[in-house]
């Protein structure tokens, strides 16, 4: 009788261990399931000093991959582990979201795609309040500043795409604009039109002929650069503002047999971007040093940390890719 007990006894007891094992491969599993979907962004799990949280839009746009990698790279510097939260281009209900679970969440330091119409000054304000650092960075400022904001100027790479095209082509240049899809309003408030219109002032003649929002997608570039070109048929200079435009934009001159009757200044740089520069259809691309963002987001960070004054707002700039960069 003792012994069918023993044996009994044994038997539960594997049972039970099978469950735990069992159990607890679920739960690891549910938690790797977890990290690769809502956590999926390039995160660390090691064990840092500090936390912080990235929130940005989920898009191919390589100026967000450059603003990642910077961000990263500073970061194992600064001892903190990187979260990232990545939301569609289209919701801003969902960035709100990702910043609401960064405030929560109670981590250090919050880096933040900012929008120009973006309650900014609202979000920092709640940051503070939760005791998180928040730095905001995008492309451009909200309206009237803001301290802490590092972007790279659209202003200032519209109006270096004005002057390209217009030092090319004069006062015959007639420019079709395809501006960056996630944003709203009238085009012609957006800082990137402003810049252009600014350029083309001192060759008198030259004009905006078209102006236009890209698409979402892989092939809305192609979309965007075939629709304005059939829409206006005198168009003679494409201005794009993302490399997904860039390189769209390129393939269609190149589909309708305009290499040479269109000129093309793009946006950022890619390998894809600089076969095209070394082809001739693509006059130039402006790159932002979108990494240079996030290096910089990650220092304003550590100086408050550290307990030193908060930065003034950075712009960063740009370079340029030709034909002569894109071989060396």
């Amino acid at each position: 009788m003792k012994q069918a007990a023993r044996i009994l006894a044994i038997v539960f007891g594997l049972a039970f261990l099978g469950a735990t094992l069992l159990n607890a491969d679920l739960i690891g599993r549910s938690r790797k399931a977890l990290a690769s979907g809502v956590f999926k962004d390039q995160s660390t799990l090691v064990a840092r000093r500090y936390e912080l949280v990235v929130v940005m839009p989920e898009t191919d746009d390589s100026f967000f991959s450059g603003l990642l990698s910077g961000i990263m790279d500073r970061a194992a510097a600064a001892d903190a582990a990187v979260q990232v939260f990545r939301y569609p281009a289209s919701s801003a209900d969902d960035a709100e979201r990702y910043f609401d679970i960064a405030l929560r969440s109670k981590a250090d330091g919050l880096i933040m795609y900012t929008p120009r119409n973006d309650p900014v000054a609202r979000r920092l304000e709640a940051a503070a309040r939760a005791g998180v650092v928040m730095i905001p960075v995008g492309t451009d400022a909200p309206a009237g500043g803001l301290p802490r904001f590092i972007g790279s100027s659209s202003l200032l790479q519209g109006f270096e795409g004005g002057r390209l095209i217009c030092g090319k082509l004069g006062s015959s240049a007639r420019i079709g604009i395809i501006l960056p899809a996630s944003r709203e309003g009238d085009p012609r408030d957006e800082p990137i039109y402003k810049g252009v219109a600014s350029a083309i002032m001192s060759f008198p003649g030259a004009r905006i002929a078209a102006l236009i929002r890209g698409g979402q997608g892989l092939l809305s570039g192609e979309e965007s650069a075939a629709s304005i070109l059939r829409a206006n048929p005198g168009i003679n200079a494409l201005f794009c503002t993302s490399a997904r435009d860039t390189i769209g934009a390129a393939q269609v001159v190149v589909d309708l047999n305009k290499v040479g009757k269109v000129v093309i200044v793009g946006a950022d740089e890619t390998p894809e971007i600089d076969r095209y520069i070394e082809k001739g259809v693509i006059q130039a691309s402006i790159v932002r040093d979108s990494r240079r963002v996030g290096q910089e987001a990650v220092l304003a960070f550590m100086d408050i940390k550290a307990g030193r004054p908060a930065r003034d707002s950075i712009e960063v700039g740009f370079s340029l890719r030709s034909a002569r960069s894109a071989t060396r």
